[in-house]
């Protein structure tokens, strides 16, 4: 097949979920044997040299001006140029819009899935693109045109439904976990990168900062949990995670925790020539923890959280607030414990509970070693490449869509 992704951001640029979430598709669909290629992300000229297992389209933009226009004949040139079986929009705007809006002429199969902030909506903590009343028209267009929407968690299902997706086309496919990259040996000194003692468990939450996400009332579980457990370290990886120090010094416990910020994880770019350190030091921070922590706060703050599945293939014992994407995955006293969300007492007492069992420790990471397997990027693209063929053969017929 011609498969298309096509995603308004995406590496070495922007790294985020989504765009790792691309990235592995695109490469697990060309070791497959189809032509992937991936369509939309800036950089014509500073990029042009970057370089992946895959084509990636960059097309001249006009420094975000008529972003509408400029997206559309964009997408409507590559289509013409290079051909398509099925475009597959990773978010239901501006992409899974743009998409939909060109379906009016071309009668290509469509499939959008959503990756958290363009399908949920939080008020309260003013998350969401769908509070801004254009973008949620927008959203709205795509998914009443879209052939087929995955969801990542239910959460996303549940949105979806919200804003008018037939249920009989939403299909539920999970993120995916580079599971090779987290259980292969890495020699490296981590707790000298991180600046903590060699006798430190590390709690390890990773993640760009943003309220909903948690952080902050985990960072204030730390004063009880060092109460039980003196050599508890938290490490918090991740973007914005600096605005967290002055709740740390409140708190006084400086020493306790660490927050080394973005650690970039170094995709292959091999004609970039670039100098920089291509140790996988979060990998390995990964390895060495005692547990992992996700402590969003509402429905709706994860989608399906990448570094929650890393975690897994690392074999780390999980902790999760019982929020949708951390329900997903965490199966209490089996892969994890649930807490309640927003409560730092909860959290203070699961982790050092977790650290004085050592045999449930041990029984919880071969559990979630044992259920990692099934994320592998190669059983996820297997998953996406049979909906396309599933909806390919929809549209060639004409007949009534089906989800099976």
């Amino acid at each position: 097949m011609k498969i298309v992704l096509y995603v308004n951001s995406f590496l070495p640029d922007a790294i985020g979920g989504r765009e790792i979430v691309v990235h592995y598709l695109a490469d697990a669909m060309r070791r497959m044997g189809h032509k992937v290629r991936v369509l939309g992300p800036a950089g014509w000229r500073s990029r042009n040299k970057s370089s992946f297992s895959y084509p990636v389209h960059r097309w001249p933009t006009l420094g975000g001006r008529l972003e509408f226009q400029v997206n559309t004949i964009r997408l409507l040139m590559d289509i013409m140029l290079f051909g398509c079986d099925i475009i597959h929009a990773h978010n239901t705007t501006p992409t899974g819009y743009v998409a939909a809006k060109l379906k009016k002429f071309f009668r290509y199969p469509l499939v959008i899935t959503p990756h958290g902030a363009d399908i949920h909506m939080i008020p309260e903590i003013n998350h969401g693109l769908r509070l801004d009343p254009k973008k949620d028209a927008q959203v709205r267009y795509a998914v009443k045109h879209a052939d087929a929407l995955t969801a990542i968690s239910d959460s996303v299902r549940t949105s979806l439904l919200e804003v008018g997706a037939p249920p009989e086309r939403i299909y539920s496919i999970p993120n995916g976990i580079d599971i090779n990259r987290f259980t292969k040996s890495i020699s490296m000194d981590i707790y000298h990168r991180l600046g903590i003692e060699k006798n430190a468990r590390i709690i390890l939450n990773v993640g760009n900062y943003h309220p909903r996400k948690g952080q902050d009332i985990l960072i204030r579980s730390m004063p009880e949990i060092l109460r039980h457990e003196p050599n508890a370290r938290l490490v918090i990886v991740g973007r914005g995670t600096e605005i967290l120090k002055p709740l740390v010094t409140e708190l006084g416990i400086e020493k306790q925790v660490c927050l080394p910020g973005l650690i970039k994880y170094k995709f292959s770019l091999p004609n970039e020539g670039s100098n920089e350190d291509s140790t996988d030091w979060l990998a390995g921070i990964y390895q060495q923890a005692s547990v992992y922590v996700s402590a969003g706060v509402n429905q709706g703050s994860e989608g399906l959280s990448l570094a929650l599945l890393d975690a897994m293939a690392a074999g780390v014992p999980l902790i999760g607030t019982a929020i949708s994407g951390n329900t997903d995955i965490i199966k209490n006293g089996v892969t994890g414990r649930l807490v309640p969300p927003g409560d730092s007492g909860s959290l203070a007492k699961a982790i050092p509970a977790l650290f004085n069992s050592p045999e449930l420790s041990k029984e919880i990471s071969r559990n979630v070693q044992n259920e990692a397997q099934k994320y592998s990027w190669d059983a996820i693209a297997q998953q996406y490449c049979r909906l396309y063929k599933e909806i390919i053969g929809v549209i060639n017929s004409d007949s009534v869509y089906s989800n099976k």
